[in-house]
């Protein structure tokens, strides 16, 4: 295998992870919220101000995350380039916030070392007078080492910091040290792969069995919203009140037994093709571009659902197997009527008939056939799932389709 390759991909990983990470902590930050914080409004938004952003208690709380993929995330110290690099993102937002009303959180999953001055930085009452010293004194040698580089005509060195550190230098001594003890380090913070635990042990209120379930979808919720925020399809800031009335309604299904619609409005991935059966059961009745797409799409739906359903709970199979049998049965009916019917016709008129029984499976059926469940809403399903038994030849459009696909 190509190194090269290898490291692109693992590049690409860790950055997708670290965005993910943006939008899981930013839902953590808000479910930690305690009752009376949500009394005045408690919000956050993703990438705004920084990575995450929360209003709470009149307050701002601004947070940079630095996630790692690796198995020992590296530490944090003073020649960190991670920290460097916060200090010019806090500096240059110094204008748009009151310093009074605001604190800046590093929340890194690698630790701050024992010895290190920056572990001042995790205590929110220590004294900064040592720490900004040694941070001044560490940005001007910075400095001082890159202007003696420059001076000798050799590569300039600590280019990651090097802004970091002139900025930084740029405040007064005392707007520097006021900016210090507006700072707290988050370290050794939760990674990626515990979130969901992390999320379900905050669900107190929530029997502990059904706390990851919980979890599980409140978090698809979650990552919807933030799309939705950063596409401007709702606004930038996610309320706590939302993230409440999420989670009322996941319990609310739960203790009812309803089913969740977990894939309505989901799309599919881009390159995603659906089994051959598909395409060839659409191509007997003529069926045009759109009707292929809207089959590709609401079986990958109902088949992502029913895949969840089975995972979340193994009993589902016979519910499944059973509601599939009832879709079989309304198929069946429609079916044969159309062979009678298609007796006396030509083939494009038995083409033409098939396409009409394809289409109300889009159409009439979600509102014809009893939902799977008293509370299902997920029209997706019974036209997904029209798509799945016809990839299994247990349906078909075209009056002779079994026999003309054999051959």
């Amino acid at each position: 295998m190509d190194n090269t390759d290898s490291n692109i991909v693992h590049e690409a990983t860790a950055a997708a992870l670290g965005f993910y990470y943006q939008s899981q902590f930013a839902l953590l930050t808000l479910l930690s919220q305690s009752s009376d914080d949500a009394e005045h409004h408690a919000a956050v938004a993703v990438e705004r101000l920084d990575d995450v952003e929360l209003r709470a208690n009149g307050q701002t709380l601004l947070y940079q995350l630095k996630h790692s993929i690796q198995k020992s995330p590296p530490p944090v110290t003073l020649a960190s380039v991670a920290l460097w690099k916060t200090l010019r993102v806090w500096i240059d937002v110094l204008p748009l916030v009151s310093l009074a009303d605001t604190t800046f959180h590093l929340v890194s999953v690698g630790k701050v070392p024992d010895d290190s001055p920056l572990i001042t930085l995790c205590d929110p009452k220590s004294n900064r007078q040592a720490l900004l010293k040694a941070m001044t004194e560490e940005a001007m040698r910075v400095v001082e080492e890159r202007a003696a580089a420059e001076a000798g005509g050799g590569k300039l060195p600590h280019a990651a910091r090097a802004a970091g550190c002139e900025v930084f230098l740029a405040l007064t001594p005392t707007a520097r040290l006021s900016l210090l003890r507006r700072i707290l380090i988050q370290h050794d913070s939760v990674p990626i792969g515990r979130i969901q635990s992390e999320v379900a042990k905050r669900l107190h209120i929530i029997p502990k069995d059904q706390q990851m379930i919980v979890a599980g979808h409140l978090l698809a919720w979650w990552d919807q919203q933030i799309v939705y925020s950063l596409c401007g399809n709702r606004e930038r800031v996610i309320q706590r009140s939302e993230m409440q009335q999420c989670i009322s309604s996941i319990i609310s299904q739960l203790e009812d037994e309803q089913l969740i619609a977990d894939f309505d409005m989901v799309s599919h991935p881009d390159d995603y093709h659906a089994d051959g059966m598909l395409y060839r059961q659409i191509g007997l009745v003529g069926g045009k571009p759109s009707d292929i797409a809207k089959a590709v799409r609401e079986e990958w739906r109902a088949k992502e659902q029913r895949a969840k359903w089975i995972v979340d709970n193994p009993g589902m199979r016979s519910k499944i197997a059973g509601y599939d049998a009832k879709l079989t049965e309304h198929w069946a009916d429609r079916h044969v009527e159309m062979v009678e019917d298609c007796e006396e016709l030509d083939e494009p008129e038995v083409r033409a008939m098939g396409l009409e029984l394809l289409r109300w499976t889009h159409r009439e059926a979600p509102s014809q056939v009893e939902p799977i469940a008293p509370s299902w809403n997920g029209h997706y399903y019974v036209r997904g799932t029209y798509q799945v038994l016809a990839i299994d030849l247990q349906v078909g459009w075209h009056a002779d389709y079994r026999k003309l696909l054999e051959e």
